[in-house]
């Protein structure tokens, strides 16, 4: 899930097992080794890219997206029953974390009364979220189920143009889900790094916001978030929001390919959610490097870079719906460039939280791929 787009390289195969041993001859680590070694109990790849933007689709998605649609181009609410009644069955089953809880979250929507829809809109982010896709009778919600789906054809379909375009509505969805919290149990993400008021957050591959808001709140109005991306649709819905509700912690900035652009020694956290992936696997080593050392760079000696992504998971266990990397293969990777892991946690199977710290001496030292 993550809105930042690098080009991908088709050099994955051998790199994921090979990086894990890189550099192993370099004395220059004085910290012990993290244990590698990535348990292998199924036939599932390692780490899975697929596409970084838009995920297969099912025929009972696409049946439901068909019914919402109806629904919203008719105002025939049984349509939004029959895509509710999928929803149901379909959820616990295929694309888990995928766009399926906001589109039934829609459906909730249409199916409901006064009440239940002032409480759906009572956060003023998840409000934002449905303005943002029901303003023009629902066009730009009626957009996404078109290009999603393919339901219907649209003048830039299959043009770079119109890929963009089911990007960004995509990561919106994926991001600003109303129903994130339920699948991903966020909350619990956020007691285990007990940010505090004050704090300097780094949000890199911000998409549309969801934790940048968020952190604002818990930084307060003596911290500072910083919300990075390439994407500067993004980054303009952050600002819009940042000026209708008068935050005036959060600065946004768009960043390069190689560089997150954070300011030396100026953060106190770097966080990144379902990003990794993408560095691991379509860099070229040399880009990676220079990414990877402006993260450490923008950190303050005892500043921690987060890592959130999708994990593998055992057979029988419903995968995260797109791109997924064994932790292992970060945390060795991590460990050439100058990071420990400090700590870890997993709150469901399909993603986990990785807190890395700077080793000692490495506030100003860059590390580079060696042929």
């Amino acid at each position: 899930m993550s809105s930042i787009r690098y080009p991908l390289l088709l050099t994955i195969c051998a790199s994921c097992s090979i990086s894990l041993a890189y550099a192993a001859d370099d004395n220059t680590n004085k910290s012990p080794k993290p244990e590698t070694a990535a348990e292998i109990t199924s036939k599932v790849s390692l780490v899975h890219l697929g596409s970084i933007d838009t995920f297969t689709i099912t025929e009972q998605g696409t049946l439901a997206g068909r019914f919402l649609l109806s629904a919203l181009d008719t105002k025939d609410l049984s349509y939004a029953k029959k895509a509710k009644e999928i929803y149901e069955t379909i959820i616990p089953t295929e694309h888990y974390g995928g766009e399926y809880t906001a589109l039934e979250w829609f459906c909730d929507y249409l199916l409901g009364n006064e009440e239940s829809r002032k409480q759906q809109l009572a956060d003023r982010y998840h409000k934002s979220f449905f303005e943002f896709f029901s303003g023009n009778d629902f066009a730009n919600l009626k957009e996404y189920l078109n290009r999603k789906y393919k339901l219907k054809k649209l003048a830039d379909s299959g043009t770079e143009a119109g890929r963009d375009r089911i990007a960004f509505l995509e990561d919106f969805i994926l991001f600003n889900n109303p129903r994130r919290e339920e699948w991903e149990k966020t909350s619990k993400i956020f007691e285990a790094l007990k940010i505090q008021p004050g704090t300097t957050i780094a949000d890199v591959g911000c998409g549309p916001g969801y934790y940048t808001f968020k952190f604002s709140d818990l930084v307060g109005p003596g911290g500072k978030v910083i919300a990075i991306d390439t994407v500067q649709e993004h980054l303009n819905y952050i600002k819009s929001l940042t000026s209708k509700f008068d935050i005036k912690n959060i600065e946004t900035l768009k960043d390069r390919e190689d560089s997150a652009g954070v300011p030396a020694n100026s953060a106190d956290m770097v966080f990144m959610c379902s990003l990794y992936h993408i560095i691991y696997t379509t860099l070229t080593e040399e880009v990676k490097d220079r990414f990877v050392n402006s993260l450490k760079a923008a950190l303050k000696p005892d500043g921690r870079l987060v890592i959130v992504d999708n994990a593998v998971v055992t057979q029988g266990t419903l995968p995260y719906h797109g791109p997924h990397i064994a932790k292992e293969l970060i945390i060795g990777q991590l460990y050439y460039y100058g990071f420990d892991l400090a700590e870890q946690y997993q709150f469901i199977p399909q993603r986990y939280v990785l807190v890395f710290k700077k080793r000692a001496g490495e506030d100003t030292k860059s590390v580079t791929t060696s042929h």
